[in-house]
């Protein structure tokens, strides 16, 4: 039984200490096959090239520019991004999205100019959308404000057999239907463990464990359990063992669905 992390940050300075150690011993010895490094922002583009290059098969990279950093995405970025896309080490297009609660950072317009570009981006390299988005306490505008951009100006012509995952699923039944009738796959991590999300526990049962793909967003949002401690892909099985008990599933048929996904997402082998 093995798995993917589909979403981790194994770049930022929280693993500067222990990072060899960590993808060449402990993942592997933790039944992890593989970890998906998201580069978010510009200057985070070659270094998650570079990791992928240093762990062939085992890590591979995903970039686009997170709805926090829109205001970094010049004209200088926009003509370095095609050519690494083009990079067979990256496998699909994000973050990117809106994100509402940082509206004091990049603007609603900042945001929708930057993520529409990275939807043309995905389209034009034929490769799966990695969506962020996070709602401000109860107003789900930036869900609502998402998926009207999909509708309008996202037209899939990736060569996976999904067009792409909601990162970090935070919301209920509603915003993961509107996203599982885009074909978009939930990315299921530590939120689902804590104790105050059943809504989240809820939507991803109604939407049911073949529509999920498993991820820690490491560093941040480690398990319940381990909360205010440094996430890692290591803890992947654990958010699999608390998945697996709330829809009453098989761990190793869960982990085999995941693995599944994350790989017909991806174009993994």
């Amino acid at each position: 039984m093995h798995f993917i992390d589909s979403h981790a940050h194994l770049n930022d300075p929280a693993f500067d200490s222990d990072r060899e150690e960590l993808l060449s011993v402990r993942l592997p010895q933790a039944g992890i096959s593989a970890s998906i490094e998201i580069g978010c922002s510009p200057e985070e583009w070659q270094p998650a090239l570079e990791l992928a290059a240093k762990y062939p098969g085992f890590v591979r990279a995903v970039l686009g520019v997170h709805p926090e950093y829109a205001a970094k995405y010049d004209t200088s970025a926009a003509a370095r991004l095609p050519e690494l896309l083009a990079d067979k080490r990256v496998v699909a297009v994000g973050e990117t999205g809106l994100d509402y609660t940082c509206l004091d950072i990049a603007g609603k317009e900042e945001q929708h100019r930057t993520f529409l570009q990275m939807i043309e981006r995905a389209d034009r390299v034929q490769k799966p959308l990695v969506l962020h988005v996070r709602r401000q306490g109860e107003d789900y505008a930036a869900y609502e404000d998402t998926f009207a951009c999909l509708k309008h100006h996202w037209h899939p012509i990736c060569t996976t057999q999904h067009p792409g995952v909601l990162h970090c699923f935070c919301a209920g039944y509603e915003q993961a239907k509107q996203a599982l009738d885009y074909g978009l796959l939930l990315g299921i991590n530590g939120c689902f463990t804590y104790k105050k999300n059943e809504y989240i526990r809820e939507a991803v049962k109604k939407a049911g464990a073949d529509k999920i793909i498993l991820e820690t967003d490491c560093p941040y949002l480690s398990p319940q359990g381990k909360r205010g401690q440094r996430n890692d892909p290591s803890n992947i099985p654990l958010i699999a063992q608390l998945v697996a008990d709330y829809l009453s599933v098989p761990l190793a048929e869960l982990a085999a669905i995941t693995v599944r996904n994350t790989k017909q997402l991806y174009g993994l082998p």
